[in-house]
């Protein structure tokens, strides 16, 4: 038995599929850097189980705020540096945490 984990890959059209996304907007979202596929073109493009939910998240900040791609590839961008920047505060939180109680 093998301990290789499988990863799930789509091309273009499962993807689109998937992630109930014209085709035409996918050729967009890799255009603004949102997305970034495997693949040297479309034909060759894959996608993993991450790329579709960053996908979801960027449909919902386009039909919540109604904001281009341009805008939405820009909010992805802040808001995974705040994830990093509350991850970074957590962990030194909790190794100053450790020297408190000493």
């Amino acid at each position: 038995m093998s301990n290789s984990s499988l990863t799930l890959q789509l091309n273009v059209e499962e993807f689109c599929q998937s992630a109930e996304l014209p085709v035409e907007h996918l050729l967009e979202i890799v255009e603004y850097g949102i997305l970034q596929p495997s693949g040297q073109t479309p034909e060759d493009w894959l996608f993993d189980a991450g790329a579709l939910a960053v996908v979801k998240r960027a449909l919902r900040l386009r039909r919540d705020l109604e904001i281009e791609w341009g805008g939405i590839a820009l909010a992805l961008e802040l808001m995974a540096e705040l994830e990093q920047v509350r991850r970074e505060n957590s962990h030194l939180q909790q190794r100053l945490s450790r020297f408190e109680q000493s």
